[in-house]
């Protein structure tokens, strides 16, 4: 049996990041030198290109290659045969899946590609060379190419690429407004790649974010949401958030965020506006979707229920941002369970911030019960998300009170640790269904059984009514409609 195939390293010809990190080494794993050696026995080029190239320059590992070749994806599929599990991505956008030795690798015929206008796939043109390939990228970053056929080894770096990831710099291969009009979500990618490497964007390119910032108005919803997606998990969603309201392209993500620039609050709580509040907020969050969304969308309601008189405040904010909350994720097209959940959050996330020592237990029960998500028997949100969020809320605010509010919260903590011993309250619920209710009454199915539902369930939970006890559910159920 013959020794096992080494990896190929990087030629040394290059880069200061290399020189100054010895610790980073660009070696080309052997499933992708496999890969690369079957094309080259079919007559083709092979390079590893974008991220995997960039994120091994600055010392990061990657599962996930892209591969660019000459070959059409159908020699691809041919000649890859036995390397590992080849799946569809797309093959009229040129380009093969390979699933082989863990990693991820997609395999993309050189290409020109454009988006028009809503859109949510390109219009792909084949070209004849890696450097043309290179060319219609994104930013420089992301042009570098790491031969593995013909020459393996020999990085490509036509644009300047390694010397931005040096300098910390966002910047794209020729002008920005050209490149940005060809597909005007980079603007947004240009925002995320600087909030998740950490780096700056070049003056060119942010002056054409600003300038420009209404060409993302002929993106797709679906991808704008994407974007902003993957912006909230980067570990600097703050800084990214405060880049697309500076640029204003946060009018053209969600204008209901945009509009907290600059919304004064009571200094008591506060120790900033609406927004830099927000943003001090996400610092405080793990990078878990649902908490950062919902913390971004979390006092959308302020700006629309400020009032000055008798004193500065912002009633049913949590009411109203709810509303807002639904009707800007409805636009960016989420699904409704991600609605559900983050407008769910936005409701609820002051009732941990307004307990008062003076709780009986049984108002501590229904705070549970309320600030407790429950579809089809399922906790989908449970009480602790809620907690999660209030006390991030908290740490954003004022620093004097910060203390005195976490300790309130820890208490109230404590007490639903004490009272939820007794019972599930987040799966209580009312001795009567829909239909015996309808029953009951004579009535049709309407909204008033989800009323009369709620009563009795808080009835529960508060131990006035026994889970079971349905001619007193009757009897209570009866009352409360004859009050209605």
């Amino acid at each position: 049996m013959s020794a096992p195939k080494q990896p190929t390293p990087l030629s040394a010809c290059y880069h200061k990041s290399m020189e100054n990190n010895p610790d980073i080494r660009m070696e080309i794993p052997e499933p992708i030198t496999a890969i690369g050696e079957r094309i080259a026995g079919a007559g083709g080029e092979t390079y590893v290109v974008g991220g995997w190239v960039r994120d091994r320059l600055r010392g990061v590992d990657c599962q996930d290659i892209d591969l660019a070749t000459s070959l059409t994806p159908d020699r691809v599929k041919s000649v890859v045969e036995g390397l590992g599990s080849i799946y569809n991505l797309g093959e009229r956008f040129g380009t093969v899946g390979v699933r082989a030795g863990g990693y991820n690798v997609e395999i993309t015929t050189f290409r020109r590609d454009r988006y028009s206008p809503g859109s949510r796939h390109p219009e792909v043109t084949p070209v004849a060379s890696i450097e043309e390939d290179l060319s219609r990228r994104d930013f420089t970053i992301n042009t570098m190419a790491l031969s593995l056929a013909p020459e393996p080894g020999r990085l490509l770096d036509p644009f300047g690429g390694a010397r931005d990831i040096e300098r910390g710099l966002i910047r794209t291969p020729g002008p920005p407004r050209a490149r940005m009009a060809e597909d005007p979500l980079r603007m947004m990618r240009a925002v995320r790649f600087a909030a998740q490497l950490g780096y700056e964007i070049d003056g060119e390119l942010l002056g054409v974010l600003k300038g420009e910032a209404g060409l993302l108005d002929s993106i797709s919803w679906e991808r704008r949401r994407d974007e902003l997606e993957r912006l909230l998990v980067t570990g600097r969603a703050d800084t990214g958030i405060r880049t697309l309201v500076d640029t204003g392209l946060m009018e053209y993500v969600s204008p209901e965020v945009a509009a907290m620039e600059g919304v004064e609050q009571p200094s008591t709580y506060h120790r900033a506006d609406v927004l830099e509040h927000t943003l001090l907020m996400m610092k405080y969050l793990p990078d878990d979707p649902l908490l950062l969304r919902a913390a971004l969308f979390h006092d959308v309601g302020k700006p629309p229920t400020k009032v000055t008189t008798p004193k500065l405040m912002f009633p049913e904010h949590e009411k109203v941002g709810e509303e807002l909350t639904r009707r800007a994720m409805r636009r960016l097209r989420y699904g409704n369970q991600d609605i559900q959940k983050t407008a769910f959050l936005v409701r609820h996330h002051m009732h941990p911030i307004r307990y008062d020592e003076n709780w009986k237990d049984p108002t501590v029960r229904r705070m549970i019960r309320k600030c407790t998500l429950v579809k089809d028997d399922d906790i989908i949100v449970p009480l602790s998300t809620v907690f999660r969020l209030a006390k991030a809320d908290v740490e954003a605010g004022n620093t004097e009170k910060t203390p005195e509010m976490l300790a309130r919260v820890d208490e109230l903590e404590r007490r639903v640790e004490a009272v939820s011993r007794e019972l599930e309250i987040g799966r209580i619920q009312s001795p009567l269904d829909g239909r015996e209710l309808m029953e009951l009454f004579g009535r049709e199915e309407g909204p008033w059984i989800r009323g009369v539902k709620a009563h009795l369930t808080d009835l529960v939970v508060a131990g006035e009514l026994g889970p079971d006890d349905r001619s007193e559910a009757a009897r209570r159920a009866r009352s409360y409609l004859e009050g209605n």
